[in-house]
């Protein structure tokens, strides 16, 4: 393994950009600060560990790494190696990356014009220690995801800090095998989304005063379709209240503000152990992508979700007047007013699912268990939401603890 310091040219042209100890930036500055680095990672050979000092650097473009397997990119720590894009005229990623074996680690992202860090079609990626933000706040203008690995094997996401993405701070998308633990994720439309993955355990994180704190999504049109076996454990999701200012024609951008968990259109997640604080809208949803009524075309993709399993949560539900700028919102608030069910099921059960005696299969169920003193709804959209049951009883059942990811 060779250990790049970033030295020579480089390094000296870097510190000609970096701040002075009473933080203002040197007056002199090399002309094409990104061309350097992505010579760096151009030249690079598997092994290597290109380590960036401590500093503030600006930088007009995108780097790119592409094809080199085995890289780390280190800085100085996520609060001493900051790098901006707030200036970026070309690319829309801070970082773009499909290699296997990358680790990125110990730095900052700021400001970039789309998402800070993408990786696509790697294998084994570990994103460590990382600080992600847009420095003007929470805007419809700020990239959409924050951490975005998609088409991605063995994944882990673990200790960084992520806020004002206009979609997700965290979020993965059609991978397989994925760990997203000890994060802190704020001030995003939702905290930490997996999006059409298979096996993801998400444990350990805080989630709060974004519009959505966790999402666990599957969408049509994509080219990995159903996930399934989804962790949710032991994470604090509280307070996602924050206003929904995601673009419109998202699909987050449908999400009412005050929702703690949205499941839609998945199977096999269990959801445990968390702490699920305070939302004016909805502590946790389970819901089919058809209640969204936009239309699709993909003939595998199954819209129904499935054998959902929700035990021994804490929950703590004010009332609260829900979201009513959004559709999900008016619903639940023309249905419930200010005293909204803790959890809400909307009743949309796959008909392949259903025995002929009108009884579900046991791989359908929705089980509910030891969550304390809540209240639960089935809002029965097939009826229209005229046929509401707030009965428990009938999904106080168990389901097979799902394994942990092994990475």
């Amino acid at each position: 393994m060779t250990k790049k310091v970033l030295s020579g040219v480089f390094y000296i042209s870097i510190l000609l950009f970096a701040c002075n100890s009473d933080g203002n930036k040197q007056k002199e500055q090399p002309a094409d600060i990104v061309k350097l680095l992505q010579e760096q990672l151009i030249n690079a050979v598997a092994g290597d560990v290109v380590s960036i000092p401590a500093g503030h650097f600006e930088f007009n473009r995108s780097i790119t790494l592409d094809g080199i397997d085995s890289i780390t990119i280190q800085g100085a720590g996520r609060d001493k190696t900051i790098l901006s894009f707030k200036g970026q005229v070309s690319g829309a990623e801070g970082l773009k990356i499909s290699a296997n074996g990358v680790i990125v680690k110990d730095l900052a992202i700021e400001d970039t014009k789309g998402d800070a860090i993408k990786i696509q079609d790697s294998k084994g990626v570990t994103l460590s220690n990382l600080k992600v933000s847009w420095t003007g706040g929470p805007s419809p203008e700020n990239g959409a995801y924050g951490l975005y690995p998609v088409s991605c094997q063995n994944v882990l996401i673990e200790g960084c800090e992520v806020s004002d993405a206009s979609d997700a701070g965290i979020y993965v998308g059609q991978s397989i095998d994925v760990v997203v633990r000890n994060n802190t994720a704020f001030n995003n439309v939702a905290g930490i989304e997996i999006e059409n993955c298979i096996r993801a355990d998400v444990y350990g994180n805080e989630a709060y005063e974004n519009t959505g704190g966790i999402f666990v999504f599957d969408l049509p049109e994509l080219p990995q379709k159903n996930g399934h076996t989804v962790r949710l454990h032991d994470n604090t999701i509280r307070d996602n209240n924050y206003v929904n200012f995601a673009p419109e024609g998202n699909t987050v951008a449908l999400v009412p503000s005050g929702t703690g968990v949205l499941i839609m259109s998945t199977r096999e997640v269990e959801i445990f152990g968390n702490k699920i604080l305070n939302h004016h809208t909805t502590s946790t949803s389970v819901v089919s992508y058809l209640l969204t009524q936009n239309p699709f075309e993909d003939s595998l993709y199954n819209p129904y979700s499935y054998g959902i399993y929700i035990h021994d949560n804490e929950y703590v539900q004010n009332s609260a007047m829900p979201d009513t700028s959004k559709d999900m919102g008016r619903l639940v608030a023309g249905l419930f007013g200010t005293e909204v069910p803790e959890i809400i099921y909307d009743g949309m059960m796959d008909p392949d699912m259903v025995n002929e005696d009108g009884s579900i299969t046991d791989q359908a169920r929705i089980c509910i268990q030891n969550n304390g003193e809540i209240q639960f709804a089935n809002i029965n959209a097939p009826s229209g939401f005229k046929q509401v049951s707030t009965n428990l009883d009938h999904y106080n059942c168990e389901l097979q603890a799902l394994n942990p990811v092994e990475l």
